[in-house]
């Protein structure tokens, strides 16, 4: 785990609480290579990541190299799967937001190559917590902590807008300690009403349309990462557990394919306004049902890697800011 260094520089704009302690239920094609570069659809392959305690290609990789920072002035937008929530290392503000210094904001900041840290992300952020909602006392709107200066932008919003609780929701309703009881159809029952919610959010004019917008007005000449959503199932059914089993194959599948709709729509959209998308990807299964010390996220369980239930780990947050660094 790398150390963040203390040169944070004091956030302007904090947003949301912790508002899911059940995010979302995802999943995600298999890794597709085993090299830093960027992929077709905007995933980043790390590695093989084989090993637990170092990422190939990590966040001291490339950006290390330069004389400098490369990038001054670093702003990081979004929503859990970047405030990270372990509360066993606090990064301060307000106590809702639960950012982490184990967050891949801070890990990527400890890169020399990358100036002050402004962590303005939170909880349970939808788009419109970046824009002009102020969720509670000390979490103003997200954009209000960038600059004309702000030259690095990442930023992890949609999901909850689409429903992550409601997803989440769906598939575990029926889940009991001996095995399911009869699991809904989460496709048949929500599976219309999140996919026309993706086309929304994530379409053309659409509010993560507007997130850019704004960013890009606020601080025209950063560039702007947008992070995918980790996903939490196993790609191969053979890699299956307890969880995946006692949700259905149904549920599984769906689950897997709504994952890919939200990444690719999370990659189209950061295209389509001049920006880019980064995803880890592995050939060692990262999903909730790995060992302990191998996940990337956890399911309804999340006690053992100090992390929120259906969240990423520390080792997913390393995982994200080592495609970060890979992709600028």
């Amino acid at each position: 785990m790398l150390t963040p260094r203390r040169r944070v520089r004091g956030p302007r704009a904090f947003t949301t609480s912790l508002a899911l302690a059940a995010a979302v239920v995802l999943a995600v094609s298999p890794a597709a290579a085993a090299q830093s570069t960027a992929q077709a659809d905007g995933a980043i392959a790390v590695s093989s990541l084989s090993s637990t305690t170092e990422i190939p290609g990590s966040v001291a990789g490339s950006l290390g190299s330069l004389a400098g920072p490369a990038y001054a002035e670093y702003v990081a937008l979004g929503d859990s799967y970047a405030a990270f929530g372990d509360d066993t290392k606090p990064a301060g503000g307000p106590a809702g937001c639960a950012r982490s210094l184990a967050n891949y904001p801070h890990q990527l900041d400890a890169n020399a190559a990358v100036g002050a840290l402004t962590d303005a992300t939170c909880g349970g952020a939808q788009t419109k917590d970046i824009l002009v909602e102020t969720q509670f006392p000390g979490a103003p709107p997200q954009i209000e902590s960038l600059e004309a200066d702000t030259d690095l932008v990442t930023l992890s919003i949609g999901g909850n807008d689409v429903g992550f609780g409601t997803i989440v929701g769906c598939i575990t309703a029926h889940l009991r300690p001996d095995g399911p009881a009869q699991p809904f159809d989460c496709r048949e029952t929500i599976g219309g009403a999140v996919a026309q919610d993706i086309a929304l959010v994530f379409g053309a004019d659409g509010a993560v349309d507007d997130v850019y917008a704004a960013i890009d007005e606020a601080s025209p000449n950063a560039t702007v990462v947008a992070t995918q959503y980790l996903p939490l199932m196993p790609a191969a059914n053979d890699d299956g557990c307890f969880f995946t089993t006692a949700i259905g194959p149904a549920n599984l599948e769906w689950a897997r394919e709504i994952t890919k709709a939200i990444n690719d729509a999370v990659d189209a959209a950061a295209r389509r306004n001049g920006h880019f998308s980064v995803l880890p990807v592995s050939d060692t299964d990262r999903s909730g049902c790995a060992p302990v010390d191998e996940r990337w996220v956890v399911f309804a369980d999340g006690s053992q890697n100090n992390t929120a239930a259906f969240h990423p780990t520390a080792l997913g947050q390393q995982a994200m800011a080592a495609a970060i660094t890979a992709a600028i």
